[in-house]
């Protein structure tokens, strides 16, 4: 039985891919591909956002209009909640980022809003993308050892609050204690120290709360949540806590274009956790980029065997294996690709790398018109300038292959220019010369 986005009408075999959502105001729970509901999350802090600069705009209105009237001054001082809200993410994730420093834990990455990323940028030696709504924040950072780590992790997810609390008590001496919870002096007067006050108690409050956060990477506990469970973490859970950190370090060189860093970090965290699902993936990730299509195909195999926990890994490993075949070619390697890709289409088709492999299958069929439609798709949706690459790349031996020879040196340029290091960038370039093409 499958179950059908509510929003793009894509469907899955894998319900446990997809996101339960409430419809705006009702009790009507609805089900979202992971695509849409991150779309879905966006829209509504950018609803939020519109909706507080409104406000300000409207008591200015009042207040230029009509200022005997207080109502002017209370949505003016609203919208310098809103603003110092905003203003405070910064602190607090730097509270949290800080902290992680002093413990010794790597610090990634600092995720500053939500929506598009905006620019990137490096501050207090922490690495910095800002995104185009200024509302939420998240700090990437792994442990390096599992040593006192429980510990470790609770001063961590504290440090975020505790810079609120501090900033709200630097405002407290310079407030009236008389009229710190009555709201008649919003109508008086510009109340910045108040509302300053009032932000970094939300920012406390919204944040101890234990509850799921929405967040670029999907609901993730909120800190009063990963509070209530940190001195409950099993040892297993620890040491999950602490594999984490070497898929990280995997992570960073593999968008680096450093595929022998990224390996040296694989190794070292398989040595240590040499079950570890996500590690082993890197493995064979990295082999697939490195040309070492049977090592690659050799450790997809071993996941998809090994019955997993996790429910997108099978479809994962099956997408992997059909994209592993498809390059190596051969009758029955591609027989066995076009079943996997079905398969894997059927359970997580809304993810763009899933249709690239659809398309690399059926190009190396025949089946070129669909082939480049899939392909074309893949390419559009997919965020990483690398894989948007090794899609242009995977297009021009498309094109090749039908005889579109000046089509197939364009898709090239255009792999080139997203991203010079792509790994299928040389078997292109082969195919072109093959072709009797000068590949420039």
């Amino acid at each position: 039985m499958s179950t059908k986005c509510a929003s793009c009408g894509v469907e899955t075999t894998l319900e446990a891919s997809f996101f339960k959502g409430r419809k705006s105001f009702s009790r009507l729970v609805k089900t979202y591909c992971p695509t849409c509901w991150l779309q879905r999350q966006h829209s509504t802090v950018k609803w939020v956002f519109l909706s507080n600069l409104g406000i300000g705009a409207v008591g200015l209105l009042f207040w230029l209009a009509w200022p005997e009237l207080g109502v002017g001054r209370v949505f003016i001082n609203l919208l310098f909640l809103h603003i110092f809200t905003m203003l405070t993410i910064l602190p607090h994730e730097l509270g949290h980022a800080w902290m992680a420093r002093w413990l010794g834990m790597r610090v990634f990455k600092i995720y500053l809003g939500s929506g598009t990323t905006v620019f990137t940028f490096r501050l207090f030696g922490f690495d910095f993308e800002f995104r185009a709504i200024p509302m939420g924040g998240l700090v990437v950072a792994a442990h390096r050892s599992v040593e006192s780590l429980r510990l470790k992790q609770f001063a961590f997810i504290l440090a975020g609050p505790a810079v609120n609390v501090l900033l709200a008590a630097a405002i407290w001496p310079f407030l009236d204690s008389d009229l710190l919870w009555g709201l008649q002096q919003l109508e008086e007067d510009w109340q910045l120290g108040l509302m300053f006050f009032y932000a970094n108690l939300a920012m406390v409050l919204e944040n101890l709360l234990p509850h799921n956060v929405a967040t670029l990477f999907g609901p993730m506990p909120s800190d009063g949540r990963q509070l209530c469970r940190v001195f409950f973490l099993s040892r297993e859970e620890r040491k999950l806590y602490h594999a984490m950190y070497f898929v990280m370090e995997t992570t960073v060189c593999h968008e680096a274009g450093d595929n022998e860093g990224a390996r040296r970090w694989v190794e070292k965290g398989l040595a240590q956790y040499p079950d570890h699902e996500a590690l082993l993936n890197w493995r064979g990730v990295i082999a697939l980029d490195l040309g070492e299509y049977n090592e690659a195909r050799a450790c997809f195999l071993q996941l998809r065997d090994r019955g997993s926990k996790l429910p997108l890994m099978r479809p994962l490993m099956l997408n992997n294996i059909a994209y592993t075949n498809a390059l190596l070619g051969g009758d029955d390697l591609l027989k066995e690709a076009d079943a996997l890709s079905l398969e894997a289409m059927d359970a997580i088709g809304w993810m763009p790398a899933v249709k690239g492999t659809r398309g690399t299958v059926l190009a190396k069929m025949g089946r070129f018109e669909e082939a480049l439609s899939l392909l074309h798709e893949s390419m559009s949706q997919a965020a990483n300038p690398n894989h948007k690459a090794q899609n242009a790349c995977l297009m021009a031996e498309a094109e090749c292959h039908r005889g579109n020879l000046d089509a197939a040196r364009t898709y090239l340029e255009e792999a080139r220019k997203l991203d010079p290091k792509c790994s299928l960038l040389s078997r292109a370039e082969a195919i072109l010369r093959e072709a009797k093409l000068p590949a420039t």
